[in-house]
């Protein structure tokens, strides 16, 4: 068995288009990515969470909409979170316009941060999703999606302008095909991510030109093939750092880098320290956290 792709599925039971998750103090969660529209709450005092490329710092009462398809994961530092994941096109039906669906596709065809605004407060509505949810009275599940549509609304009438992007993919962010084509290439690539991956390969895996594969790729993830693979890398490496003992530079060759130096400039980048600090600093919080 190859290594757990970066995607997660089955978020959603019985076809009902809503799921909530609520998270502890002090956790850390692996990078995924889904089809799914994810609104997080930050409900302690800050979080940390990587998507792609960037790690976005959030405050309490801060909500951060994660749009389909995007790499994201929870740093540590990270404290008590709400998050709500729902299928918009179970949602939408034949009454929805053309104008409508442009509109929701300005809004979740991006990645943003909701900062916490106490006249307006999406936040409010995702704990009256969950107060439905927990209660469980007589049409529990009706009220749920009543509150998820006035939550919609609320974000388009407050949201800002989102910025003209001809290159941006229209809504849906991307069809079931593409996503099975990125499903297929992430696998490979997280099965492999230990090894000297190169385009010329995974080109041979998936039957198709170097060129057709990256640019269908950068398309939907908004990242090039090599810069997922290089992420995927340093989060495998960083668990290996907090629970394993072996040496920074066993642990950068067993995890597809060439060389220590390489390593230590990929991981500064997506952590903004070196691999040396983020142990010294991680371990003694998991260790404080455990005892």
């Amino acid at each position: 068995m190859g290594v757990p792709t970066f995607l997660e599925t089955g978020h959603m039971a019985d076809g009902f288009p809503i799921r909530l998750i609520y998270t502890g103090a002090q956790f850390n969660y692996a990078a995924h990515w889904h089809d799914e529209v994810e609104l997080v709450v930050v409900n302690g005092k800050q979080a940390r969470i990587g998507v792609n490329e960037q790690i976005l710092e959030l405050e309490q009462g801060d909500m951060l909409l994660i749009k389909p398809g995007d790499v994201h994961y929870f740093m540590p530092g990270t404290e008590r979170l709400t998050i709500l994941l729902f299928r918009l096109e179970l949602l939408t039906g034949s009454f929805t316009s053309e104008a409508e669906m442009q509109e929701l596709g300005a809004l979740f065809n991006q990645t943003t941060i909701i900062p916490f605004d106490s006249q307006h407060n999406p936040g409010e509505y995702v704990e009256a999703i969950a107060t439905e949810k927990k209660n469980q009275k007589p049409g529990y599940r009706w009220l749920m999606v009543s509150r998820l549509y006035d939550l919609i609304v609320l974000l388009l009438r407050t949201a800002p302008p989102a910025a003209e992007n001809e290159n941006a993919p229209c809504w849906p962010c991307v069809s079931s095909k593409k996503f099975e084509f990125l499903e297929a290439v992430c696998e490979y690539l997280e099965e492999h991510y230990a090894e000297p991956i190169k385009l010329e390969q995974v080109a041979e895996h998936m039957k198709f030109s170097k060129f057709h594969i990256c640019k269908l790729f950068k398309e939907i993830k908004g990242i090039t093939l090599m810069e997922y693979l290089n992420h995927f890398r340093i989060i495998k490496s960083e668990w290996a750092l907090l629970f394993r003992q072996d040496s920074i530079l066993e642990i950068a060759i067993s995890h597809g880098f060439n060389n220590v130096n390489s390593y230590n400039r990929l991981f500064k980048k997506y952590n903004h320290c070196t691999p040396s600090e983020f142990r010294k600093r991680h371990r003694s919080n998991i260790a404080k956290y455990q005892g």
